[in-house]
């Protein structure tokens, strides 16, 4: 199946097969985009309720000068937007939750090369920028082992009190680990980006801080600062420079004793969140306690599932259909309206054995990259030999439908908005299938749902998600807002896109059109950059902060299941050990077998769990004999790739039975050692 070309720009082909090499089990069905749309003028709501706050107060601080907002940054002259990111991209507003008000030059972020620049709108919206940022900045001729910046191999170090890079969240006054990495993919050694990567994500609405000192060059020379930095922290001007020293001043660093520092806010809940929880709180208040109107089609002979469709408000433009943006455009905060409804597509397994009197837990799963619901057939029917249904719908914004405007956005980033714009309508339709399947009113009053005499064989308290690679990287937006269920399973995920796709093989189908797109490395670091700044909205980065504790008004604290696989191509391991540390989630110890991680402190900032059987969350590695993961962010590409072999571990179903039940159980599923699968 090749996908038609959009008119403009010279296009490559995608093929089908780039989809399979990217893991998408079954992508190539055929499947349509899942959804049908039916506008309904009179659905249209008016009106804007408000949403429950959720982020911490912003620091309080003086107002800034808005003269200066809005500007390139001169103590990096590699590129207007560095260092990143910077409060010097915003400018105030009282109306915000942060009261700030992102504000990119228009002539700041890169342009294409048909010399078509970004349109800075969609991200002025923002109130901070994402809690997976990556700050980054150019340091000419800097040799960042010889300046003793912490590795991604020693995290810890960044923590050690004479350690050239400090990170601080400047509201509570703690040191975040991060680690520092020259971009393998950067140009010549004056300017390639280095990257500080944050090992957890950044608070929502808080300000921080990052001091990079001490830096020598390849010859081993003190690398020093710029003349505009200088007179930035000798002779300040504006409320920027003052907020910096005051910044410096509260963690006692010297601003002489730097090299260069800068500061920057992340955005607040409200943010973040705020379309889907607004999209959700509507609809839920609708529903009240009952389902969505749904259909179910007869199935084929042979056809081991349920098909069938159920309506979801559509908050997109038009029909919804892939392309379309959400119905935002007069609200300074992208909030969107209601446009009638769409049609959206499932697709269930139904254990045989399921009883009223055994009635049967379901299991919502979510597919991989780029992806189609018919991937819920094959687990479906492993889960069905254990007594255990599963149901599934396409990840709006992310499925196979949606190839070509992920292809056009790698062209023109104004357009990638559509990918996390639809993604939140996804989400809605996610929330909406776990309704129908813990309501009275859903799936249970459907005889395809029932024994022969009419009754219900779902285990309405036993409802779970299971996402699998994207389907993992996107549950916890799928589940946060959810009060339906509780236990959450992530197999191999990870979040902040930002720091996957360079680590992972599956971007290499698409990087030709990105690096033609863009050909300067470094205009593609801050791209990326800004592409996660929406793609938060949709991911797990956005919403993690939520899931297993600090939970959303209404919804129900998870219990998550992390499950990867050592050395994974596709979704690299520091991306979940990143998430791990965000949700909280210990270890199930020992983690792997002494001397495989090449890290010093391995899975450095996850606790372990300290008695089995656990109930709660829980982090499983699983070890296919994969070599280590390369220390550059770049893929791994030696050994197999075991990014889809946990499907193959009947263990791994075994645990998965175990937690979906009602007290999340993690057994000692490897009796006391590593948890391994190896080749004889």
């Amino acid at each position: 199946m090749w996908i038609a070309a959009p008119k403009g720009r010279p296009w490559r082909r995608l093929a089908c097969a780039a989809v399979v090499l990217a893991s998408v089990a079954g992508a190539c069905s055929g499947d349509d985009d899942g959804i049908t749309a039916s506008p309904d003028p009179d659905s249209t709501t008016s009106g804007d309720p408000t949403v429950p706050a959720t982020s911490t107060a912003p620091p309080e601080a003086a107002p800034i000068d808005a003269a200066e907002s809005g500007a390139c940054d001169p103590v990096d002259g590699a590129a207007c937007l560095l260092p990143w990111p910077n409060d010097r991209y915003t400018r105030p507003d009282a109306t915000t939750a942060t009261g700030l008000r992102i504000d990119l030059p228009a002539d700041g972020p890169p342009s294409n090369a048909d010399g078509v620049p970004i349109d800075v709108g969609e991200w002025n919206r923002n109130d901070g920028f994402s809690p997976a940022a990556m700050p980054m900045t150019v340091i000419p001729g800097l040799d960042p082992a010889a300046s003793g910046l912490a590795p991604v191999t020693d995290i810890a170090r960044s923590l050690e009190d004479d350690s050239p890079l400090v990170l601080v969240d400047t509201v509570t006054g703690e040191r975040i680990p991060a680690w520092a990495e020259l971009d393998a993919d950067g140009g010549s050694p004056d300017d390639t980006a280095l990257i500080v990567v944050p090992a957890v994500a950044l608070t929502e609405g808080h300000h921080h801080l990052v001091v990079l000192r001490g830096l020598v060059d390849t010859a081993g020379a003190p690398i020093e600062p710029t003349e505009a930095y200088v007179d930035r922290v000798t002779n300040p001007l504006d409320q920027h420079d003052a907020a910096l020293l005051a910044a410096l001043d509260g963690v006692g660093i010297d601003p002489a004793d730097t090299t260069l520092a800068w500061t920057f806010t992340v955005a607040s809940g409200e943010s973040l969140s705020g379309r889907l929880r607004h999209m959700w709180a509507e609809t839920a208040a609708e529903l009240g306690d009952g389902a969505p109107e749904f259909t179910v089609e007869t199935a084929e002979i042979g056809f081991p599932g349920v098909r069938g469709t159920f309506e979801v408000p559509n908050y997109l433009t038009g029909d919804g259909s892939t392309g379309s943006v959400l119905n935002n455009e007069g609200d300074p905060d992208g909030i969107p309206v209601r446009n009638g409804s769409m049609t959206v597509d499932f697709l269930c397994t139904v254990p045989p054995t399921a009883t009223a009197d055994d009635p049967a837990p379901f299991v919502m799963y979510g597919h991989g990259l780029l992806g189609s619901r018919s991937e819920v057939l094959g687990i479906g029917t492993l889960g069905g030999a254990v007594g255990i249904g599963f149901c599934a719908i396409d990840f709006l914004g992310m499925s196979t439908a949606d190839l070509p405007s992920v292809a056009a956005a790698l062209e023109e980033l104004t357009l990638f908005r559509t990918q996390p714009d639809r993604m939140q309508q996804g989400h809605l339709a996610w929330l909406l299938l776990g309704r129908l399947l813990a309501s009275d009113d859903g799936f249970a009053t459907d005889p395809r749902f029932q024994d022969g005499f009419g009754r219900s064989v779902i285990d309405h308290d036993q409802l779970s998600f299971l996402g699998a690679s994207q389907g993992g990287i996107l549950g916890g937006a799928s589940t946060a807002l959810s009060d339906d269920l509780t236990q959450v399973i992530l197999a191999v995920p990870g979040m902040g896109y930002n720091l996957l796709l360079p680590r992972s093989i599956d971007f290499d189908e698409f990087a030709p059109f990105f690096e033609e797109s863009y050909p300067d490395p470094l205009d593609r670091m801050l791209a990326r950059e800004l592409m996660e700044m929406l793609w938060d909205r949709g991911e797990n980065a956005g919403w993690a902060q939520h899931l297993t504790r600090d939970p959303y008004d209404d919804a129900t604290t998870k219990n998550v299941l992390i499950l990867a696989a050592f050395g994974d191509h596709q979704v690299a391991n520091v991306s979940t050990d990143k998430l791990a540390r965000t949700l909280g989630t210990p270890l199930l110890e020992p983690g792997l077998t002494d001397g495989r991680s090449t890290d010093v402190d391995p899975f450095f900032g996850i606790d372990p769990i300290v008695d089995l059987p656990h109930a709660g969350s829980g982090y499983i590695m699983w070890d296919f004999g994969t070599p280590a993961p390369p220390i550059a962010n770049t893929p791994p590409r030696e050994g197999d790739d075991p990014h889809g072999k946990l499907s193959d571990v009947p263990q791994a179903l075994l645990i998965v039975a175990d937690f979906i039940g009602a007290d999340a159980v993690i057994n000692d599923a490897c009796a006391g050692e590593p948890c391994r699968t190896l080749d004889e």
